[in-house]
Order: structure tokens, then sequence, then C-alpha cells
């Protein structure tokens, strides 16, 4: 059977990726599927930089405000929620964003999104955790899924302790379950770059300033019944959080906001080198013809 095509654009924050595919969507037509782990949440708008109504120049965007910021809004969840988009688009859709998990598990299959959950296994690690702290479970993960382990920071102990959950439900490692082979996409990628990284960061910088002269703060108030949920531990949530209870001052936060997110992009770059997805290219971030002839080639 011919497998449905399919354009992701990646690449770290702050990088142009969805003013790219705004661009690409209004010559080809086709619709835009967003790819970040944040910005499903209703109400995390500022912080999570999430494209506005003007931004999107009449372009049709998905999977953006999908969830409530108290909801466990898994990744087998967004992929189950993404192909069911697909399934419906005339044009090959571009998947746009920076979560780079939810991209390998859409474009390469995930068994591990229909593994459930037990929550013995999960109460364990949490006590675990607990009582031994973030660094023995990380080296735990380290030991049985290091190729996991590679991609997880250790201080996302959520994603450490699932990973170990999936391992100890499966007797298989997370990374292992996931193969070019039960994918049904014909996926084509294209992962943003900048060679200079002192702009990027600059970029970064100036969008950290624009979202707190926007209302950051205001929006993280309106947001404080949530603060302790997983969508508020997103980079510019914690850091308002902790300027709002007195711990430390708006200027420290705003640093410590960029830091963050500049720390995030590191990352982000590191994960998509590691990428096993086989069909990528990489593109100067302003260079639009490339990435219009790159994907046209689909």
């Amino acid at each position: 059977m011919t497998k449905k095509k399919l354009l992701v654009l990646t690449g770290p924050t702050a990088i142009g990726k969805s003013d790219a595919a705004v661009e690409y969507a209004l010559k080809t037509g086709c619709d835009v599927i967003s790819a970040d782990s944040m910005q499903v949440y209703r109400g995390l708008d500022i912080g999570t930089g999430k494209i506005t109504k003007q931004e999107m120049r009449g372009v049709k965007h998905h999977m953006i405000d999908v969830a409530e910021p108290d909801e466990d809004y898994s990744v087998g969840k967004y992929v189950s929620e993404a192909e069911k988009i697909i399934d419906l688009q005339k044009f090959p859709p571009i998947i746009c964003g920076g979560t780079g998990l939810y991209i390998t598990s859409l474009v390469l299959g995930s068994d591990f999104g229909g593994v459930g959950k037990d929550e013995a296994i999960r109460n364990k690690w949490k006590n675990i955790l607990a009582d031994k702290g973030k660094q023995y479970i990380y080296e735990f993960l380290e030991k049985i899924d290091p190729e996991s382990a590679e991609k997880i920071s250790v201080n996302d102990t959520k994603r450490v302790i699932r990973a170990i959950e999936i391992y100890e439900m499966t007797g298989s490692p997370k990374s292992k379950l996931v193969s070019e082979n039960n994918t049904k996409y014909d996926a084509k990628t294209v992962i943003l770059y900048d060679d200079d990284r002192d702009a990027l960061y600059k970029r970064i910088n100036t969008r950290v300033d624009k979202m707190f002269a926007s209302g950051l703060i205001d929006e993280v108030e309106s947001l404080m019944k949530y603060e302790n949920c997983g969508s508020m531990q997103a980079i510019g949530y914690k850091e308002t959080i902790e300027f709002l209870k007195g711990k430390i001052t708006k200027e420290e936060a705003i640093e410590k906001v960029k830091q963050n997110s500049r720390n995030y992009a590191k990352r982000q770059i590191t994960y998509f080198k590691g990428m096993r997805i086989v069909d990528k290219q990489y593109v100067k971030f302003n260079d639009f013809a490339a990435i219009f002839n790159t994907f046209r080639l689909i």
C-alpha cells in the first residue's frame, strides 16, 4: 500500500519554523499540524510562543489548544489525534514544531504509544524518586535504555519514569519499540539551523523580552490554579511562578527564562542530530527557496 506523504519542519526554538510553515502553506494550500508539547494546552499562549490568528494568515492550524492545562497529555495521544487529522488532508500537511519526541513518534511509528499505564510500577518509581532522588532513577534508565536516557533530561523525571515503566511492562527499552518499519508515512523532514549560534541566542533573548512585555506575568497569574500540573513546568511558566511567589525578582525570572530557553535549544539541536529519520535535510533558517524546493520533491 502506498504510504501517505508527510512534510516535517523542525528546528530549535526561535529559529522561525512557524513563519516558514505558513509561507509554504500559502503557496501550496496545505494545512499545518503543530508538533509542540506545550502549545496543546489552552491558555498557555504567550509563554509557549503560540502562533496568533494574525500570524496564521488564514492557514489552518491543528493540534493547538486541544487540552486543558491539568490534562496529562501523552505522546501516544498526540500521535493518535494527529494521525486522524492527517488522514483527512487533501495535500501533504506540514508537521511543524520543536518537540522531537512528538515528531519521531509520529513519523517513525510508536508502539509505546499503545503501551498502557501501570500505576503500581509508576508509583513504585515515584517513591524511589522521593527516597533516592532524580539522579538515581536516571542512572537506572541509562543502564536499561541508554538511547532513551541520552534524549531525556535528568530533570524530566516524568519522562524518565515513563521510560522505565515501558521497559518493565514490555521487557523492551522504549527506544527499541520505535522502528521505521511500522510507520505509514512517506515523510520528508527539513531541520532548520543557524550556523551562528550567538545570533540564535540573541533571537531567543529578544523573544523572551517580548513575552514579558506582552503580558506573560498576567498570563501565568491567571493560571496559578494549575501551578502543580505538568503543563506549568514549561519554560517561562515555572520561572514566572517563582517570581509571583516572591522567591526571585522579575529581572532574575527573565534571565532564568532566557538561560533555560538557550539550554533547551542546545538539547533540541542535539536531539535533531540523533534523529533516526532517514530522509532529513538541514536547511538554513532564512533560505525559504531551499525549504520550498526540498518539500516540492515529495
